[in-house]
């Protein structure tokens, strides 16, 4: 059985991300997969201390919440991530994760290595503003930070402004993505 595990980085539980989030959950869900969900906004994680514990370790050393989702990432055949664009970036919650999870790369002397590469990553962002460009560099960064865990873009899905027919679109994208997953 595979294994897709969802990172929900919005505050607001019924927002655009969190719904399209929630489509490729039932995509992966219809074809079988396990999926497993963690609310970045629920968790209380702390911020990287710079302690650099995870150069030598495939984790971090501030015992909290983040602890199962390296377990969970270490055992998924698929990753799934999410932020609403917020002043051009991604959330704090989104970031914060992002910056602890920096131990999916062991590093060595000018280059990275990753730790649990050839994962399946699916990246989902909705924004208010109808132009794609306010959250383009935020989305790039997201990416880049993937790439180098070794894992491997399927899609990213874009959602700009409040047009319900786009959604609906992208909706049906995400539940397709989530069961390309499986496959």
């Amino acid at each position: 059985m595979s294994k897709v595990v969802i990172f929900k980085g919005s505050p607001r539980k019924n927002g655009y991300t969190t719904k399209l989030l929630d489509q490729v959950a039932k995509g992966a869900k219809s074809k079988g997969a396990e999926v497993i969900e963690f609310d970045l906004n629920d968790t209380g994680i702390r911020g990287c201390q710079g302690c650099f514990y995870c150069r030598t370790h495939d984790g971090c050393a501030i015992n909290d919440y983040l602890q199962p989702m390296y377990k969970a990432i270490a055992e998924a055949d698929a990753i799934v991530f999410g932020s609403p664009i917020y002043v051009f970036q991604i959330t704090g919650q989104a970031k914060i994760w992002l910056d602890r999870i920096f131990p999916m790369v062991e590093e060595l002397p000018h280059t990275f290595i990753p730790r649990h590469p050839g994962k399946k990553l699916i990246t989902i962002f909705a924004q208010g503003s109808l132009d794609p460009n306010k959250g383009a560099e935020a989305i790039k960064y997201v990416n880049n930070i993937f790439y180098a865990f070794g894992w491997k873009l399927k899609d990213c899905i874009h959602y700009c402004g409040n047009n319900d027919e786009m959604f609906e679109e992208l909706s049906l994208r995400a539940f397709k993505d989530g069961g390309n997953l499986v496959e």
